[in-house]
């Protein structure tokens, strides 16, 4: 705590506009614009800089009350955010495909997926973070026993591409194949027929990158 309190007080001094730290009308620690000026002296670090944003985390500060600074407790780099990526809990969630990752019935990566697999590894790296959980899942053709091997083989081939392609050898990937047992569209209409872009709502790959 004492080095948390050394870190924002030096923040505070280098962030916050002399002609606020030298007014005479600053009247004591519950004056509103010391807490705002404390609020922007840690947003102007920002992640590019390195800084992590707080969550609710009480903190004292040199010559202040104690206040609660709120914020995002992870960020969303521009590169994810392209993607479609977003923030649930303490993890990014994004879902990729399969239509464009893989050719029918297959979990070979394809080619032209490779452009967007280098953006998801980009965003990774931006993310820093450490454990990426990548999941696969299926429509629901073919028996489920196939759709469940399918989906781990999948899950198994985008960690192995970003491994051996990408190079993220630091970080730790667990895989998982769920087959066809957690849709998110149904994958006939309610009449019985084919649904096809339900199904290829299904057919897809799901990243989570987490602490």
């Amino acid at each position: 705590m004492e080095s948390l309190k050394t870190i924002l007080f030096l923040m505070m001094w280098l962030a916050i506009p002399p002609a606020f730290a030298a007014s005479s009308a600053y009247v004591g620690p519950e004056d509103q614009r010391a807490v705002e000026e404390a609020v922007k002296a840690v947003n102007r670090l920002g992640p590019e800089r390195g800084a992590v944003p707080l969550v609710e985390k009480v903190v004292d500060i040199i010559g202040l009350p104690t206040i609660s600074i709120s914020g995002a407790s992870i960020g969303i780099s521009k590169t994810l955010q392209d993607l479609g990526a977003k923030k649930v809990g303490t993890e990014i969630q994004l879902t990729l495909s399969a239509d464009i990752l893989f050719d029918f019935d297959r979990w070979e990566i394809k080619k032209k997926a490779e452009t967007v697999l280098h953006q998801v590894s980009k965003g990774i790296i931006e993310s820093n973070k450490k454990n990426i959980i990548i999941e696969g899942h299926t429509d629901s053709k073919g028996s489920e026993a196939y759709n469940f091997e399918l989906s781990g083989k999948r899950a198994n081939a985008v960690k192995d591409w970003f491994i051996s392609i990408a190079r993220l050898t630091e970080v730790r990937f667990q895989t998982k194949g769920y087959g066809e047992s957690r849709p998110i569209a149904p994958n006939t209409n309610p009449d019985g027929s084919d649904y096809p872009d339900g199904r290829a709502k299904n057919r897809r790959v799901e990243i989570r990158i987490a602490d």
